[in-house]
């Protein structure tokens, strides 16, 4: 019977952390106010612009993508909840063509459709993905040459909260 119980008292000491855990950065619950979020103190804020506050997540934040690049990985809220995920890739050496297969492979699972934008912009490629069902988009460029990319998944209900935010502004455009 001691035994049990040790064993049963040791699984909770070391799952706690994990059943803490209340942000999951794969998933982020668009929409939900920065203090339900915040719960547990790993958002860090580090700039508000154009009405839109912007955050660190100093949380485990572990993506697939982290296998094969360096990530920068932020947050922006609006009248504290949850815009959008912004991701950044610094400049790396795969080929093109594996990038955007993979990318738009990945963003298609994770959203749910295909692209309904591919376009060509100068060097970069801009993808777009909209669920309708979820009100939520994906925005994603890539730089031909350099192969570095941004990408913005947002909850757009969230933009209309700010009906004159200037487009330099806003995360989404990826003009940051």
């Amino acid at each position: 019977m001691l035994k049990k119980m040790c064993f049963i008292m040791g699984f909770f000491i070391l799952a706690f952390p994990l059943l803490a855990q209340s942000f999951d950065c794969n998933k982020p619950n668009f929409g939900a106010r920065i203090e339900d979020l915040n719960k547990d103190g790993y958002f860090v804020k580090y700039m508000e612009k154009g009405g839109i506050s912007y955050y660190n997540y100093t949380g485990v934040c572990r993506k697939n993508m982290h296998n094969h690049v360096n990530t920068s990985i932020s947050f922006a809220f609006i009248q504290g909840q949850l815009y959008a995920r912004i991701i950044s890739i610094s400049e790396r050496e795969d080929n093109m063509e594996d990038i955007r297969d993979r990318m738009e492979k990945m963003v298609s699972k994770q959203i749910g459709t295909q692209p309904f934008e591919i376009k060509q912009d100068g060097d970069w490629w801009i993808y777009k993905w909209f669920n309708e069902k979820d009100s939520l988009k994906y925005k994603l460029k890539i730089h031909s040459k350099t192969k570095a990319s941004k990408s913005a998944f947002y909850y757009e209900p969230l933009r209309a909260k700010l009906p004159n935010l200037n487009e330099d502004d806003d995360p989404v455009s990826l003009r940051q």
